[in-house]
């Protein structure tokens, strides 16, 4: 299913991480976003846990799950989702969505750097980025 990307913001701060957050309108015209934060560093050692893989959240918290991709796809005009069951039932979406960004701007961007940093972290393999030619001409 493919949805209209309305926005697109990313970042990286102490108490959320790395995250990128996908704005979208649903068949029905309702506004909605999908928020995918990046896993935790691989070097690093928690205490008595494992290392935290990716979030996912569409909305609130009530539609959320880690791990809920196979695969995450990145190209020059969209962000597309190849959802497992886990993340199909968490966040209410079909197995394949896609987010289509109609003019790709500088913030589309930045998300395109932000996931290829989120790639190197835990879970980060499930993330692909098509084009590698934007990341050299985005730095």
């Amino acid at each position: 299913m493919k949805y209209p990307l309305t926005s697109i913001k990313c970042g990286d701060d102490e108490m959320a991480g790395m995250w990128v957050s996908i704005g979208y309108r649903s068949k029905n015209r309702e506004q909605h976003v999908l928020h995918i934060v990046g896993g935790e560093e691989k070097g690093a050692q928690p205490a008595g846990r494992t290392l935290v893989p990716i979030y996912f959240e569409r909305d609130d918290q009530s539609l959320s799950c880690y791990e809920a991709a196979d695969k995450v796809s990145v190209s020059e005009r969209s962000v597309a989702l190849t959802l497992n069951k886990n993340g199909r039932v968490s966040l209410e979406l079909p197995k394949a969505v896609e987010f289509v960004s109609e003019k790709p701007g500088r913030a589309f961007k930045k998300a395109v750097m932000m996931f290829l940093e989120m790639q190197k972290r835990h879970s980060g393999e499930v993330i692909h980025v098509a084009n590698k030619r934007m990341e050299r001409t985005t730095r």
